[in-house]
């Protein structure tokens, strides 16, 4: 005899811990509706959620009965009695499996029970709306439905589920790649070598885990009719399809009624626009069906991704058709239809790399002209401009600069397309560019500007990066907002991406922080879209976000950013004041956290770079990281050692006056009088400090200008001009307040302090917003900032013995230089106009501080910290 079915079941027993899901949760219990249904693909955790939500009801002490339907519960006997002892035991009932009841009776008894039962909640899984009852009871309000999109995971429960080491942005790539899928996620997790691979993979190469392909073949392939999985065959060879494009599938084109069904019952294929014209499948899924053709068919799978690029090309779907092209084996095809889409446009708007396999010859740039150049652009992006430069330049020269062209080219595109690629080229060696190539690039925006929106914004991006260089941060903002406003701002263009980062880079160089901020998280946004952790979009994207969480102090965030994008440079093209920022700051965090040995290694590992490079300016800064290094670990030797050398001496004595040197000289200068203050010179500081370009710096870089400012304060205070030296405290603090440099401040912290306090003992009293901004980031305890990361800003001292309150004042500095020279205490006395009892008050301090007994052993440690 059979075994009769169970009355009650109880609910699947979870192997793992499920994410907490609030907002799912909320959607299930904050409803008025007697009956909620939960609608998705299998594995979208609906049983889950459920059994949760059974098991707090069961915790609360209240009843609840569970019913997992099967195949069986068709019978209508065996249906009424379960749903009978489930409504006669509890007053909520979990329904779980609606979409295993097949016959009309059944449902209709169901329909009826749901609805009618009184003083009954009911709680029901399906992967489709069931039925003509379901559809009635949500209409009047009495079905609350909880749909894919709201079992989808969000970017943060997927990062859980995943729970192998990801970056944020390789999480987020795989949550878009299952589409939100919970069992997806969870194949992945158990496969993390398939994850990463997944996680990087932009060109959609890499095979799913076998686990997922297995899933895919058991549960949703194993079902269809063997026509109907053909069908969907050769449709995943559209990335997006709608009824027309079926059509055009080879030999009599496919119908929608394949596809229908599954849309309907959620089964990894689902509308991607409001029109409902336009469906995909599921990436992950799409994946596994194209992975099987190909394995099955490569003929037919190759004839049908043509097909399809091609008649993406006659409908005039420019993005798609390049999309679908790029791939394709037949290389002279691709090309020509990567061509007639706009080949550079689609690649720096919203569609994919123009990666074509087989590079196309210089001797095809007439009549591939916008091909040509998307290769060249595509290959400087991915820091290869070596390779292209001979093919570029011969390409040139058989078109003339590109104005001798096939009949089909635009030559005003065409020639603003090379004009933009000979300025990044040059700015890829870092060289000073020519005001010429500022005014042609000028041009052709004011050209373009209503004709082709991509290449307006690319070439203001580029003009954003130029005046970025020339420390014109007004005329880059302003040019940003130009390019901006060619675009469409709701579209995904790498453009985009471009004009915020410079965007960012000018807020934090005259605006703020916050500003900054809120543009490299709009570039990031749209780098993680197609972008793989090596991708020229997404170093530059993680390193401008690396630096302002430096300047905002968060150290470990930062370097976390900047660490790994530093990993990836040699794959990438940049722009020597990016490299210089990766680099200088990575180094200054690692001395911060780790101290001077690890910011030495990546000073080194820049120095390296810059020598394959061959980028001189990224050498300049890194010889300033470097004394930075040293000034921070109190190692004044070696500092003294690395100023009198090139490249600094070269550097600090330059009578240039070029915005392209003076942004590395002004750098020098500042640390110069850092080291020059540190070793008791206060007038020296101030000799150095008034060699400064003050043209130069009322423009330049806040950074730049508040580490003036400090400066300036500390060199004054240490000469007693104590009035100069309130007026740069004021300046430094407002300007920290005002632009969020609190990395900065906090450097200056104990001199902008000692200054501060001067000035209130002597009547100054500050602005009521500077004095709380005093208290609340510098002073001890005083907030956030200032807790346990203050500790990290006092220098690493050496080998000596130092008191810990070493730091000579500016008089004991003056007293022990004479002394060095030789002057009696009673000569001292007449030199300064103090009595000989001060001067040797005073002694005896630097003897304490020193940590000496002598007066020959006190000239011997000045001399040894290059006091004197």
């Amino acid at each position: 005899m059979p075994v009769p079915k169970p009355l009650l079941d109880a609910p699947p027993v979870q192997l793992f811990n499920p994410v907490v899901r609030k907002g799912l949760e909320a959607a299930l219990l904050e409803t008025d509706a007697t009956t909620t249904l939960l609608v998705g693909p299998p594995g979208s955790g609906k049983t889950v959620a459920l059994s949760a939500l059974w098991t707090r009801i069961r915790d609360a002490g209240d009843k609840a009965a569970w019913l997992e339907l099967t195949p069986e519960d068709n019978d209508l006997k065996t249906l009424k009695a379960r749903l009978g002892a489930a409504m006669d035991s509890a007053g909520t009932v979990f329904v779980d499996g609606l979409n295993h009841l097949a016959t009309p009776h059944a449902r209709y008894h169901l329909d009826h029970l749901l609805f009618e039962a009184p003083r009954r909640r009911f709680y029901a899984a399906s992967r489709a709306l069931p039925g003509p009852g379901f559809q009635q009871g949500f209409l009047r309000g009495a079905v609350n439905v909880v749909g894919p999109q709201e079992l989808r995971l969000d970017d943060s429960e997927a990062r859980q589920v995943l729970g192998i080491r990801l970056s944020r942005r390789q999480a987020e790539h795989l949550n878009r790649f299952v589409d939100g899928w919970a069992a997806g996620l969870r194949m992945l997790s158990m496969d993390a070598d398939a994850a990463l691979a997944l996680a990087d993979d932009k060109a959609g190469a890499t095979a799913i885990p076998a686990a997922m392909a297995a899933y895919f073949d058991s549960v949703i392939c194993a079902d269809l009719p063997a026509g109907t999985l053909q069908a969907l065959f050769d449709i995943s060879v559209f990335r997006r399809f709608s009824p027309e494009s079926l059509t055009a599938i080879p030999p009599g084109g496919r119908r929608w009624a394949d596809i229908a069904p599954l849309i309907e019952h959620h089964l990894f294929v689902r509308h991607v626009d409001a029109t409902r014209v336009w469906a995909s499948f599921q990436p992950a899924f799409g994946c596994h069906l194209r992975h099987r053709f190909r394995q099955a068919d490569p003929g037919r799978y190759e004839q049908l991704r043509m097909a399809a690029a091609a008649w993406f090309e006659a409908e005039g779907h420019a993005t798609e058709a390049v999309r679908h092209a790029v791939a394709l084996a037949d290389g002279s095809t691709a090309a020509r239809i990567v061509e007639n889409a706009g080949a550079i446009s689609i690649d720096a708007g919203d569609g994919p790399d123009v990666a074509l396999g087989a590079p196309i010859a210089p001797e095809r740039a007439v009549e591939l002209p916008l091909a040509f150049l998307g290769q060249v652009y595509y290959r400087i992006r991915q820091g290869r401009q070596r390779e292209v430069r001979a093919p570029f330049e011969r390409a040139a020269a058989l078109t003339d600069n590109f104005t001798r062209l096939g009949a089909n080219a635009d030559p005003e595109v065409v020639s603003s397309w090379y004009a933009l690629l000979v300025v990044v080229l040059k700015a890829a060696d870092d060289v000073e560019l020519a005001e010429a190539d500022i005014d042609r690039l000028e041009a052709a925006l004011a050209a373009q500007m209503a004709r082709e929106p991509v290449l307006a914004a690319s070439i203001a991006s580029v003009l954003a990066f130029l005046y970025l260089d020339l420390s014109r941060h007004a005329e880059a903002a302003a040019i940003c907002s130009m390019g901006m406003s060619a675009l469409d701002v709701a579209s995904n263009y790498k453009a985009t991406l471009f004009i915020r980062l410079h965007q960012a880079a000018a807020a934090l160089a005259q605006d703020t922080l916050e500003q900054a901020v809120l543009c490299v998280e709009d570039a990031m946004r749209i780098a993680s879209i197609e972008g793989s952790s090596a991708s020229y979009e997404m170093v530059t994207s993680q390193i401008l976000r690396g630096v302002l969480h430096y300047e905002n102090n968060e150290l470990k965030q930062a370097l976390a950013l900047l660490q790994p994008a530093l990993g990836y440079l040699h794959a990438v093209n940049g722009w020597g004041r990016l490299y210089a920022e990766a680099f200088t700051i990575a180094a200054d965090a690692a001395s911060l956290l780790h101290g001077p040995e690890v910011a030495e290694k990546l000073i080194r590992a820049g120095e390296g770079f810059a020598r394959q490079r061959n980028l001189q300016r990224l050498g300049n800064h890194l010889a300033i990281a470097r004394l930075a290094k040293h000034l921070r670990a109190g190692d004044w030797r070696a500092a003294q050692s690395l100023v009198d050398e090139a490249p600094l001496a070269d550097l600090l004595t330059s009578r240039e006056l070029s915005p392209y040197l003076l942004v590395q000289q002004v750098p020098a200068q500042l640390k110069a009088a850092e080291l020059l203050l540190a070793i008791g010179r206060p007038r020296q500081a101030q000799a150095m400090l008034d060699q400064i370009n003050k043209s130069f710096l009322a423009d330049a870089d806040n950074r730049l200008r508040l580490g003036f400012h400090v400066l300036a304060m500390q060199a004054a205070f240490g000469a007693r001009r104590f009035n100069a030296a309130v007026e740069h405290m004021h300046a430094s603090v407002e300007l920290a307040r005002q632009s969020g440099l609190v990395r900065r401040i906090l450097d200056a912290r104990e001199a902008v302090l000692a200054v501060f306090d001067w000035a209130l003992r002597n009547g100054r009293h500050p602005a009521p917003g500077l004095a709380t901004y005093v208290k609340s980031v510098l002073r001890p305890g005083g907030g956030a900032a200032s807790g346990t990361q203050l500790a990290q800003n006092r220098p690493r001292r050496g080998a000596q013995n130092l008191a810990d309150n070493f730091a000579l004042s500016p008089r004991e500095s003056e007293i022990i230089a004479l002394i060095a020279e030789g002057f009696s205490a009673k000569e001292i006395a007449s030199r300064l106009e103090i009595s000989e009892g001060t001067v040797k008050s005073h002694r005896k301090k630097i003897h304490e501080k020193l940590g000496v007994t002598t007066r020959s052993q006190a000239i011997q440690r000045a001399r040894e910290l290059l006091i004197v």
